[in-house]
């Protein structure tokens, strides 16, 4: 599950506001057995349900976009911290011999 998925965000403004899903249904007007849905990814709140459940436990929902790292340079910094320190030397120097080799100076 994702962690922003309606499920979690449902699931977390509950528990941070201390209600049971019947508290948290009675406050946004809708049934405990819809809360458990949203739980466990059953049925999916419909925007403005969201907003009464997180307004039932003073909060706000909200849309954001965030750049997603490259896989490459995730996979890349995995691999890296995999190594020893002195295998990360070792592995810059032979890439400084293949820039040099190339004729890639590097960044100037």
């Amino acid at each position: 599950m994702a962690r922003n998925s309606p499920d979690a965000v449902v699931r977390e403004m509950r528990f941070a506001a201390g209600f049971s899903q019947r508290e948290l249904a009675r406050r946004a007007g809708t049934s405990q057995p819809a809360i458990a849905r949203y739980e466990r990814s059953a049925a999916v709140p419909s925007w403005s349900t969201l907003e009464r459940i997180a307004a039932a436990c003073g909060r706000r929902v909200g849309i954001s976009a965030e750049i997603a790292p490259d896989p490459h340079d995730v996979e890349l910094a995995q691999s890296l911290l995999a190594l020893t320190p002195l295998e990360r030397l070792r592995s810059l120097s032979r890439y400084a011999r293949l820039r040099e080799l190339a004729g890639d100076g590097g960044p100037q």
